[in-house]
């Protein structure tokens, strides 16, 4: 028996007034998610906990089995690790977003209007800041996709120890803060803040700056770390369940995690986490991971939590249409005698929030030895109504096992 996890990033959504009362999912009338919840039992899922708002890196690590609370304290490591930096055991590692300032270092806009490939050139000058104040300190930082990068420092006295959270718009970027009263922490936020100083001093005039705001388009004229981590302690997933696994994603976040939990972490070309992410080309690498002797597989979609997080709706409901043909394009690949198959958000995103959110998610199992509930809908509204009633994200991997017959 083989499984395959397919996760929707914040997918999920609640009813918006301008799809008359449905969320996005409804809309997008997922045919093949539609097919899988007939041939299976679905129910409602808490990632974490009832209510609880979960971070993306928290989410993914409970739904494949792991404690957030023992293995990591923040997503930095992740990060870095999916980006191709090696961390070590004492580093200090952070995601970082290229974000727009004014001129005195506020916060204009996190995501620097989304900016898209120019953040690669923009990236490479990035690499080349060595601190000057605090010159002991190694910096090694990685643009990964679009807006998003990461950075681990690496020397004496740091601490993961500091503000690990993005400002609010028209506050102060280069204000980072200890988070105790050490002496590595007060460092560390020291450190940090140069490298936002210096980042600015090296992007504001930058030749792609000068000509995105020709165009009218927000510069990326300055890099903030934020989710500041060491290391994490994780089994790997083998050993943890005797299961050989891949992981099929584009977002740093989930290919670290798969990094950092043994699995094999191909690039898929044309996976780039936005939303002409190529789903197709991940349900296809998926399948070769089953060919190439993988027995789980683990597939993200980061798209429809970056449409959520723009506010973006219709959007969100062309991305799920994407994430349905990757569910169609598998299910046609595989044969449910002897594979599991598991559909599930990592959370729920709210397109009128732009935030994460506490709801519960639809999940879905399907295989030779689930028993249907006449479900016959993939939705919100429509699992309410489905055998597993309501399961949390460690639930998962043991009803997998149990479905394997493991």
């Amino acid at each position: 028996m083989r499984c395959i996890l397919i996760v929707g990033d914040g997918m999920a959504d609640q009813p918006l007034r301008e799809l008359n009362f449905k969320t996005p999912i409804e809309v997008a009338n997922p045919q093949a998610m539609n097919r899988l919840a007939q041939q299976g039992v679905s129910g409602l899922l808490d990632p974490i906990a009832s209510g609880v708002v979960p971070d993306s890196y928290t989410a993914n690590l409970a739904l494949l089995g792991y404690d957030p609370s023992v293995v990591c304290e923040g997503r930095g490591a992740f990060e870095a690790a999916g980006a191709g930096l090696h961390v070590g055991q004492d580093d200090v590692a952070f995601r970082c977003n290229f974000v727009t300032v004014d001129e005195s270092l506020c916060l204009v806009d996190e995501r620097a209007g989304r900016i898209g490939v120019e953040a690669r050139i923009l990236g490479e000058v990035v690499e080349q800041i060595q601190l000057k104040v605090h010159s002991d300190v190694e910096v090694h930082f990685k643009q990964a996709l679009g807006f998003k990068a990461a950075l681990v420092l690496r020397g004496e006295g740091l601490s993961s120890k500091v503000s690990v959270v993005m400002p609010k718009v028209g506050c102060p970027v280069a204000a980072i803060v200890p988070l105790d009263s050490s002496f590595e922490a007060k460092h560390t936020a020291d450190v940090l803040n140069e490298f936002v100083r210096l980042s600015n001093q090296v992007l504001k005039c930058h030749l792609v700056n000068v000509e995105r705001k020709f165009v009218n388009h927000r510069p990326a004229n300055a890099v903030l770390p934020w989710g500041g981590s060491r290391k994490p302690d994780m089994l790997f997933f083998q050993e943890k369940y005797g299961l050989r696994a891949a992981c099929i994603a584009g977002a740093s976040l989930i290919k670290g995690i798969g990094k950092f939990s043994g699995m094999d972490v191909p690039d898929v070309q044309g996976a780039t986490g936005e939303f002409d992410t190529d789903t197709l080309a991940k349900a296809d690498a998926a399948l070769a991971a089953f060919v190439g002797g993988r027995d789980f597989v683990y597939v993200h979609v980061e798209a429809a939590d970056e449409a959520s997080h723009d506010g973006d709706v219709a959007g969100k409901v062309a991305v799920i249409q994407k994430i349905d043909a990757l569910v169609g394009r598998i299910l046609d690949g595989v044969d449910l005698s002897d594979t599991v198959v598991v559909l599930a958000p990592d959370h729920g995103t709210s397109c009128l929030t732009r935030a994460h959110m506490g709801d519960a998610v639809p999940v879905c199992f399907a295989g030779v030895n689930v028993v249907s509930d006449g479900v016959t809908v993939y939705s919100e509204r429509s699992v309410y109504k489905g055998g597993l009633k309501r399961i949390s994200g460690k639930d998962i991997m043991p009803m997998v096992l149990n479905y394997m017959g493991k």
